[in-house]
């Protein structure tokens, strides 16, 4: 018997679950309103649709309602997902009103799909791209490496309208642990610093890669909600040496992915362009951080780095991780960091977007 889960993408499920005669058990959500629309041609990069449209795409232009939300039916085999061992799930992009199947993708940084999962807790993530099988129906195999609560988000874009993100949670195993709290990452200096492992894409637990150390600083200091905020991201070599030779990944030097430690904020960054000093460093004049329409989307270079620089706006205080992706000889090197956001400033104007579930973000 195959387990299937019906969701339209958006708000917080108000979750209405029962079981057909046929043994297919169903469960529901609400409506949402996706982002902006550009007049760029599906498919466009960021770069392109901003030369062709002189309008930047994605959260730093504001939301525009639409009625045309999308539906996503999300099934497994085997349906009792295993630990360990890998699946193949199936998701059904279905129009939100008349139910038919949304046959026309837009690729959005080389993909039509992007599938982000992680652990309710956050302790582990994934980035995968289903295959389109026609019909509105995506599919991929793979593997959850222990028994918890995870989360997905599917990030697609139909030609007909803009940018959408589905969220559905679910279970794999028996969940008896407790769940560990999110722990801020600690400043040295200006900087957060981890060591992490490269992988193969999609296999975030593969063993054997080459070791980096990656760097994190966040501007302006303290963080706080509604302000513009840049993600200056340092990739290293496990000597701590600049790695001047990043491939670019899915169509950019990198990708940032946020999310708020209670999983219903999710925030998609793509590598700003920055200028570099005399001495080939990211220029940092905090002078200009709200001024962000200075800083462009940028089509990637044959290879670059060390330094990736990302911006957002994060849209309430909280504790919030973020995963800096990046790609040098053909591995991923994931980066996560926990950060602290205050309170908005008094007065301070709302951010134009807020990603939370009920509003989705764009590439």
């Amino acid at each position: 018997m195959k387990t299937k889960y019906l969701l339209v993408m958006g708000l917080p499920l108000a979750l209405l679950a029962g079981c057909s005669q046929n043994g297919t058990t169903e469960t529901t959500g609400t409506q949402t309103q996706p982002v902006a629309q550009s007049d760029a041609p599906a498919g466009s990069t960021a770069a392109e649709a901003e030369a062709k449209t002189g309008e930047e795409s994605g959260a730093m232009n504001g939301m525009k309602a639409r009625t045309d939300s999308t539906k996503l039916a999300f099934s497994s085999e085997p349906s009792a997902l295993p630990i360990g061992k890998a699946a193949t799930w199936t998701l059904n992009i279905s129009d939100g009103k008349s139910g038919a199947p949304v046959n026309d993708f837009a690729v959005v940084h080389d993909k039509l799909m992007h599938l982000i999962v992680v652990k309710k807790d956050l302790s582990w993530f994934n980035h995968i791209h289903p295959e389109y099988k026609g019909n509105g129906s995506f599919v991929v195999q793979t593997t959850l490496p222990t028994a918890s609560d995870y989360k997905l988000y599917a990030d697609y874009t139909p030609k007909a309208g803009g940018n959408e993100v589905a969220q559905h949670d679910f279970s794999a195993g028996d969940v008896t642990t407790a769940t560990p709290q999110l722990v801020p990452d600690k400043m040295q200096g200006p900087w957060m610093t981890k060591k992490v492992v490269a992988h193969p894409e999609g296999e975030p637990n593969a063993k054997g890669g080459a070791t980096y150390e990656v760097a994190l600083m966040p501007m302006p200091m303290p963080l706080r909600a509604g302000q513009d905020t840049m993600l200056h991201f340092q990739v290293r070599d496990a000597k701590g040496q600049p790695v001047k030779d990043l491939q670019p990944y899915l169509g950019a030097m990198g990708h940032c992915v946020i999310l708020s430690s209670d999983t219903t904020k999710y925030l998609h960054s793509h590598p700003m362009e920055g200028g570099m000093d005399e001495a080939g460093g990211m220029k940092h004049d905090m002078s200009k951080i709200g001024d962000m329409k200075n800083m462009k989307h940028s089509a990637p270079p044959k290879s670059g780095g060390p330094d990736v620089m990302f911006h957002t706006n994060f849209p309430t205080a909280g504790l919030y991780k973020a995963w800096g992706q990046f790609m040098h000889k053909g591995k991923i090197i994931t980066a996560p960091f926990v950060v602290t956001v205050g309170a908005a400033k008094a007065g301070a104007a709302k951010p134009a977007a807020t990603q939370d579930e009920s509003k989705p973000h764009s590439h």
